[in-house]
C-alpha cells in the first residue's frame, strides 16, 4: 500500500487562498492477528507490514515470529489486516496505560513499568559521536516519506560494523521502532550490538521496546523523558538525545 496520498488543499501564499494539492502521510488500522485473534491493533503507514508485525511481537514481549508467514488483506473500510497461522497470546487488557505517544501498556502501576523489563548486561559498545550524528544525516536522505509529507518518524539501527542499516518510517513514532527491529530479525542481526537512532525523542515506550529486542543505547534527535531516563538508569542502558553536531545530552551508563 501506498505511504502517501495527495489530497486536495487550500494553501495560503502572499495572503491569498489557492486550491491545490498536497501529499499527506497515510494513517489507517492495522490489526495484527494470530489464528484470526486479534494480537493488536495500530493506527499506523501501512508499509513493510511483515516487519512491522515481526517488530511488534517482538518488542511487545510477544515472541519471535521472524519465520512466520505473513498474510496482508485489504479491507473496504481503508483498514489492514496482517495475520499469521501460528498462535501466539495477546497480552491481557485489564490494565492499560496509554504512553504520550499514542501506543498502550498493559502494568499495575509505575514501577511495574520498570520491574517487568530485563537489564541490559551486554558490554557496551565503544561509540563516536561524531559518527552517530554522521549516521543521522545518512537516515535522513533515506526518510523519503518524510519529505514527501513531512508527517514521518524514522528509526534505524546503527553498529561500527554494519554501518546505518534498518531504516523504517511511520507515522507512529512506535511503529517506525517496530519496523526497523522486525528487519533486523529477518536479517538475524545481533540487535545487543546495535544503536537504536530515532529522528524525534525518546519516551518509556521506546526504552521498553529497546530492552526486550536486547538493544542497550538510544540516540535521538529530540528530548527524552523523565520515565525513560528512570528506567534506562534501572536497567543498564543509556540514552543520548538532543543530537547536535557537537553535543548531545547523556543519561544512563556512560562509558
Amino acid at each position: 500500500m501506498a505511504r502517501s496520498r495527495r489530497v486536495g488543499i487550500h494553501r495560503l501564499i502572499d495572503g491569498k487562498l489557492r486550491i491545490q494539492e498536497d501529499a499527506l502521510a497515510v494513517e489507517c488500522l492495522i490489526e495484527l492477528t494470530s489464528q484470526s485473534k486479534p494480537i493488536s491493533r495500530l493506527l499506523g503507514t501501512p508499509t513493510n507490514l511483515r516487519e512491522l508485525f515481526v517488530g511488534h511481537a517482538y518488542s511487545e514481549g510477544y515472541g519471535d515470529i521472524r519465520h512466520s508467514e505473513v498474510k496482508v488483506h485489504t479491507h473496504s473500510s481503508g483498514s489492514v489486516q496482517a495475520q499469521i497461522g501460528e498462535e501466539i497470546l495477546p497480552r491481557p487488557s485489564n490494565e492499560r496505560i496509554i504512553t504520550s505517544s499514542c501506543g498502550a501498556c498493559e502494568a499495575d502501576g509505575l514501577e511495574e513499568l520498570i520491574d517487568s523489563l530485563e537489564p541490559f548486561t551486554e558490554q557496551h559498545p565503544q561509540y563516536d559521536h561524531h559518527l552517530i550524528f554522521s549516521a543521522f544525516l545518512d537516515m535522513k536522505k533515506h526518510q523519503d516519506g518524510f519529505r514527501e509529507t513531512g508527517g514521518m518518524h524514522a528509526a534505524a539501527l546503527w553498529s561500527e560494523s554494519i554501518g546505518l542499516h534498518c531504516v523504517a518510517e511511520d507515522i507512529g513514532r512506535h511503529n517506525a521502532v517496530d519496523k526497523t527491529i522486525g528487519f533486523a530479525l529477518i536479517q538475524n542481526t545481533n540487535l545487543s550490538h546495535q544503536f537504536l537512532l530515532l529522528s524525534g525523542r525518546c519516551g518509556w515506550d521506546l526504552v521498553a521496546k529497546a530492552s526486550r529486542s536486547g538493544i542497550g543505547t538510544i540516540f535521538c534527535i529530540g528530548a527524552c523523558s523523565t520515565l525513560a531516563a528512570d528506567t534506562a538508569r534501572h536497567l543498564g542502558m543509556r540514552i543520548f538525545s538532543f543530537m547536535k553536531t557537537e553535543s548531545s545530552v547523556g543519561i544512563g551508563v556512560l562509558q
